[in-house]
């Protein structure tokens, strides 16, 4: 950037300094010669003006007029030749220049204009070609980190280095993939509010050059556009001083190398959760043995000597869907899928848990290596798992089963049904939203245990068959009034008070139950197996989820 101080130090000019000298530091962009009275309308700012002072003749208002609206233009600064139709610079001029701090220098007699304008040509041309030299070199740089797989944290420590400055990356979703700094951290609390600065102005689509009170000069935040889509955003604070033309250039290639940094990045993430989602899917189907099970697992950087467990995360449904069908609706459920998947593996990554993960369907399952004996652990990291994504996700709900922890590989496909299963009976009484453990299930977990349903409803069949076609047959309560006696312990006053009905009522009840199933409610085998029916018949009557349902 060549300055009027730059100009005025060339000693072969004899160029002398008569006002502004608080501004000499303005950038010139260009050389003009003038003599017409108002040249702004040829003029783009950051010029030097060069006048032998023809077009300022006249009364001293006039002058002082033509003056200011120079200065109003922007101008870089005014070289006035003297000699020719002024023999020396009006002091009004002067005064006015020194007022507004605008450079005002006299180019004596002797002095051609030429010798100006080619010396400011000379000193341009010279800068720009050292101005690329520099662009290449850094560009070199920044390319070979790329090329020895340096990654985000090299690229952001040169960028740091070279501009002076500090630097945070964040992905779209506000999460910091790395920082670095110059002589000072940024701290927690100004990254934070850097985020709510980006997010405010992305929301309300404003650019992104943003002040902040107390980082310096100022902070430049550039958009990080990868596979046609902004994929992060990088926020700069300088330590000191402005951001230079050069400073900018270092800026643009960074920008540049971080977009490819981050393609790479997706394509290598893409391809990870694709082998793992191919492994879940073998996995469940029974098509791996233990030792290609194993194989997967060290692939993954797991150990298949530890003990693991499945946590499923699925979507209960969408709160935010319209009643009626919607040509966007497939891509916004398609984006949200995409967010939990995300939302989860974030969260997961500052765990000291290893995990895999893969989205299957409207759901999400993780397979933890918790550690011997810290089953307990994945429970209170699955309740803050919820928490988290019902904050970031407010859209949609989501329960999230847990399964038993095994050694044994080929039990991985056990752990999953028990997670799945966790979820289903948990949400016969808890609704959607749910946070449910197979250890929690009691005596469903024994049934669950058959993993069959035909075996299930010839169990039920055998036990209840009869009391339900009585009900059937006579409009009549047996069935639930026997669930509830059993619910209530056998107290009949509690059970009767649920069923709305008097004692008497509720043991005429029973009584019947015994006489058609041929059973004694005093016998405890044939309660026990009363129970175990029922919530077997609970069992085979769940409901199915529809596929991408709403809240309802």
């Amino acid at each position: 950037m060549i300055t009027v101080q730059d100009i005025l130090d060339i000693a072969d000019l004899d160029l002398k300094l008569l006002a502004g000298a608080k501004s000499v530091s303005n950038p010139v962009r260009w050389v003009h010669i003038t003599e017409v009275p108002d040249p702004t309308r040829w003029l783009r700012g950051g010029e030097l003006l060069l006048t032998t002072g023809y077009g300022f003749q006249g009364p001293e208002e006039r002058q002082v007029e033509q003056l200011k609206v120079l200065i109003d233009h922007n101008l870089s600064g005014l070289g006035f030749g003297t000699g020719f139709t002024f023999d020396k610079v009006p002091e009004c001029l002067v005064r006015v220049a020194d007022e507004y701090s605008f450079p005002l220098f006299e180019v004596p007699y002797h002095v051609p204009f030429i010798a100006i304008t080619e010396a400011v040509a000379s000193k341009i041309v010279n800068e720009q070609y050292s101005l690329l030299q520099r662009s290449l070199a850094v560009h070199e740089k920044l390319t070979k980190i790329v090329l020895e797989e340096k990654g985000l944290e090299a690229i952001l420590s040169t960028l740091s280095a070279l501009v002076g400055c500090s630097a945070v990356l964040f992905d779209f979703h506000g999460v910091v993939l790395c920082e670095a700094s110059y002589r000072r951290r940024l701290g927690a609390e100004l990254i934070a509010d850097l985020w709510r600065n980006i997010s405010d102005r992305r929301a309300n689509r404003q650019d992104f050059a943003l002040g902040i009170e107390g980082v310096g000069s100022g902070v430049q935040v550039y958009p990080v556009v990868a596979s046609h889509r902004i994929g992060a955003f990088l926020a700069v604070v300088k330590d000191s001083g402005d951001f230079s033309d050069y400073d900018r250039i270092i800026l643009h290639h960074v920008v540049t190398v971080t977009a490819l940094e981050l393609v790479k990045k997706k394509a290598v993430d893409e391809t990870e959760k694709r082998l793992a989602g191919d492994f879940f899917d073998e996995l469940i189907a029974s098509d791996l043995y233990e030792e290609e099970i194993a194989r997967r697992l060290a692939f993954f950087g797991l150990d298949p000597d530890a003990e693991h467990l499945i946590v499923l995360v699925d979507i209960d449904g969408f709160k935010t869907l319209g009643d009626g069908p919607s040509e966007h609706e497939d891509a916004v459920v398609q984006d949200v899928k995409e967010r939990l998947h995300w939302a989860v593996d974030e969260f997961m990554a500052r765990r000291d848990m290893p995990f895999i993960s893969a989205s299957r369907s409207d759901s999400v399952m993780i397979l933890v290596q918790p550690g011997k004996g810290d089953g307990h652990k994945v429970l209170a990291m699955a309740g803050e798992l919820k928490e988290a994504i019902d904050t970031m996700l407010p859209e949609i709900t989501v329960s999230i089963g847990i399964g038993r922890p095994h050694r044994s590989l080929v039990d991985l496909r056990q752990s999953y049904y028990e997670s799945l299963y966790a979820i289903k009976i948990r949400k016969l009484k808890g609704g959607r939203g749910v946070l449910a453990s197979f250890d929690d299930l009691g005596s469903y977990g024994l049934l669950l245990g058959l993993q069959d349903t035909l075996s299930l409803e010839v169990f039920c069949d055998s036990v209840l068959g009869k009391l339900r076609e009585y009900d059937e047959q006579n409009s009549s309560d047996l069935v639930k009034s026997l669930a509830c006696f059993l619910e209530a312990n056998g107290h009949w006053g509690d059970a009767a008070e649920k069923l709305y009905v008097h004692r008497h009522t509720l043991r005429y009840r029973m009584k019947r139950v015994e006489e058609i199933t041929g059973r004694d409610l005093d016998v405890a085998q044939d309660r026990m197996e009363f129970w175990l029916a029922l919530k077997a018949r609970e069992l085979i009557e769940q409901p199915r989820k529809p596929k991408g349902g709403r809240e309802s």
